[in-house]
């Protein structure tokens, strides 16, 4: 009997020695089999003696050793890839003021700059019928030898102005001719009207010409001087368009940033020469003062 407990008891001692010593193993049961880099505690010895939590491994002035751990490149500067060497900026090149422009020359604005637009563009419609139309000196052929009628009609439904008459002597025929001052959109207009054999475009006449008394509105660029830009405008258009001037004034600016100085002009102008007038780009509006334009 004693020794059958005896042999019990051994047999028990021997099958919980294995369970034992199994509690006592320091590497997780699921690793066991597996190959030794599974093991964290490797991995944590060998990342500390030769990866990047050894602080040989990387540069002194970071702090923090795993900002980089995932990064495609490493930020350790090698012989291949040194720290690239500082480069000094350029020195700032002082910008030359540019000169005043000369009176009559308007500053063109190109893309990335800023400044004032380059020519006035007229907004959408007709508009008041005080402004400027573009006046021809034409002839108009009458049917008739006599036209005292049909001159009233020419004047009042077509704008014409009567400036005189020409006959023309041949072999065959005499011919009479009006001559006078028109708007150009209307030329169509007369040529349909009835009484009338021919329309056209002459030559600006070798006489006096047809003036009317007319207000325009003069824009000067902010970067011209207006004492100087005004009568020196004024003058050209005295010169080269037979401009009468009367007197010129400054208008009230619309804006403090308004990239133009406002002056209105009056005087007397050839009717030939409004649409030429017109046309500047440092002109904004004409008006007629003559109630028969």
């Amino acid at each position: 009997m004693k020794k059958n407990l005896i042999l019990a008891f051994s047999l028990a001692a021997c099958c919980a020695a294995p369970a034992a010593a199994q509690e006592q193993l320091s590497v997780d049961a699921r690793l066991i089999g597996g190959g030794s880099f599974s093991d964290p505690a490797f991995q944590d010895f060998i990342e500390t003696s030769y990866g990047y939590l050894n602080s040989k491994n990387t540069m002194k002035v970071r702090t923090d050793f795993s900002d980089f751990r995932d990064a495609p490149i490493s930020a350790v500067p090698t012989l291949k890839n040194p720290v690239p060497a500082a480069v000094k900026a350029a020195p700032a090149v002082p910008k030359k003021e540019e000169p005043a422009l000369p009176a009559g020359h308007y500053k063109v604005t190109f893309a990335g700059e800023s400044g004032p637009v380059g020519s006035f563009v007229w907004p959408l419609g007709d508009g008041s019928k005080k402004y400027a139309r573009e006046y021809v000196f034409m002839s108009v052929t009458p049917a008739e030898k006599d036209y005292s009628k049909l001159l009233p009609r020419l004047e009042t439904e077509c704008g014409f102005r009567f400036a005189g008459e020409k006959t023309f002597y041949s072999r065959t025929y005499k011919r009479t001719v009006i001559l006078g001052w028109a708007p150009a959109v209307n030329l169509v207009k007369i040529a349909r009207l009835k009484g009338v054999l021919k329309a056209a475009v002459e030559k600006k006449s070798a006489g006096v010409p047809l003036k009317t008394k007319v207000r325009f509105t003069l824009k000067v660029p902010y970067q011209n001087r207006p004492n100087e830009f005004v009568p020196e405008f004024i003058k050209s258009l005295t010169e080269h368009g037979g401009f009468s001037a009367e007197a010129w004034f400054r208008l009230p600016q619309k804006g403090v940033d308004s990239k133009f100085s406002v002056f209105g002009v009056t005087g007397s102008l050839p009717v030939d020469m409004i649409g030429e007038l017109s046309r500047s780009p440092f002109v904004a509006a004409v008006e007629f003062h003559d109630a028969s334009l």
